[in-house]
């Protein structure tokens, strides 16, 4: 018997128990859109923090800070801790997790460090537009290596006192009506001094760029960054977190990593951040699957049970087929292929069902609660991976239907035909 006849016999007697194989494939489905949606919901979430991020990808960038803030022994439900004089700080003394004057320059001396740039916290209470609209002004001091999307305009110099760079979704800042009319406009940003006086700034608008997830609106110069910090830091003396340093070239990822350690800093590229947000989804995603694979151990159990039952009611069949000259493994892949179409056709159904739910679930995200986040989609059942959950599937109702197909290949045929 072909194997081609064999797909097709099998075919045919999924349709011979119409509810038992309907309810079969109805358990199926389930599992096998529970599954597709955890695993598409992933897949969303990874290709766009992939298109927020990727441009950070071997971006010489490193953040460094105190090792002390990733202790979080200030927190939490934990014991008591006994001090230690010789111990760093604990991360509750907020007064000491900012870096010193000493401790920039102790990092400025680790072996592998160039290029030190201070990220000023300026803090403006507000931008005020051609039209007297008062606007929240979220910004960054601008660094030398950050990489940026510029749709228009040039991109700042290290040194480019009274120049911004503005975010596309910001043109109403400067009254602006299209990206090229931004270039050259006045942005007008207010701020207050550690004495409480107001003053306003008035900066030219250099470029214009598309914000990733994890850039700031507004970028100011470091040359004015470091002015109106300095006039809005108590003493006139900034504080910092954490700085920005590149790595020079004579010197390994993993050494200069070792080396901020041994010196008790904590260094992190921006390649580091992605793969720990990659990570997060990869755990959030296994987390869903492993609800899933209880609706799919479910439909196992249904594809077992449909074939036993299919043994027993087939069983003079079975006989027939063997006093016809079929061998035992003929009868064999009749019912483990039987068992694998119960897979095919429940995966099948349930990708269309998941791919339905998948068109409404992110049509419902971009006008609700994703509304304004650009370049999302929530759900992204890609080709591959649908052909992946269907082989899986499958393969996973072929392995259940094993039992019940060896023990049709069993029957005696003398014994069958006397079966009632």
């Amino acid at each position: 018997m072909k194997f081609i006849d064999i797909i097709k016999t099998s075919n045919s007697n999924l349709r011979r128990s119409k509810l038992r194989t309907f309810l079969t494939l109805l358990a199926i489905s389930i599992g096998t859109f529970t599954l597709a949606l955890s695993l598409g919901l992933g897949q969303g979430l990874r290709n766009y923090i992939s298109s927020e991020l990727g441009q950070y990808k071997g971006v010489n960038l490193y953040q460094v800070e105190k090792t002390t803030l990733n202790n979080f022994s200030g927190l939490g439900n934990h014991d008591p801790i006994v001090y230690n004089p010789n111990k760093s700080p604990s991360s509750a003394n907020y007064q000491n997790n900012f870096l010193s004057s000493a401790d920039i320059d102790q990092i400025k001396k680790v072996k592998g460090v160039q290029n030190l740039e201070l990220p000023y916290a300026v803090v403006f209470d507000y931008a005020t537009s051609p039209n007297g609209t008062k606007y929240e002004a979220s910004n960054s001091t601008f660094l030398s290596k950050n990489p940026l999307n510029l749709v228009a305009g040039k991109t700042l110099d290290s040194v480019d006192p009274g120049s911004v760079l503005l975010s596309q979704k910001y043109l109403p800042l400067v009254g602006a009506n299209d990206i090229s009319s931004a270039l050259g406009k006045s942005l007008f940003l207010t701020y207050k001094n550690a004495k409480g006086v107001v003053s306003t700034i008035i900066f030219k608008v250099k470029g214009v760029y598309e914000p990733s997830l994890i850039q700031a609106p507004i970028f100011i110069n470091s040359q004015d960054a470091e002015k109106i910090a300095t006039e809005q830091a108590p003493g006139s003396s900034p504080l910092f977190n954490f700085v920005f340093i590149s790595k020079s070239s004579d010197i390994t990822d993993v050494q200069l990593k070792a080396n901020l350690s041994n010196a008790k800093f904590t260094g992190r590229s921006f390649a580091d951040i992605n793969n720990t947000l990659n990570n997060i989804i990869t755990g959030v995603q296994i987390s869903l699957a492993a609800f899933s694979g209880i609706a799919i151990l479910a439909s196992i159990v249904g594809v077992i049970n449909t074939l036993f039952m299919a043994v027993l009611e087939r069983t003079r069949e079975i006989g027939l087929f063997r006093a016809l000259g079929s061998k035992k493994r003929t009868i064999f892949y009749l019912f483990s292929v039987e068992a694998a179409l119960l897979g095919f056709w429940g995966g099948i159904i349930g990708i269309f069902f998941a791919f339905l739910a998948q068109i409404a679930i992110n049509q419902i995200a971009a006008e609700t609660f994703l509304k304004g986040v650009d370049g999302i989609q929530l759900l992204n059942i890609r080709p591959s991976l649908i052909i992946f959950i269907i082989v899986v599937i499958s393969v996973i109702t072929w392995i259940a239907g094993l039992l019940p197909a060896f023990k049709a290949s069993q029957v005696d045929p003398i014994e069958s035909l006397r079966y009632e």
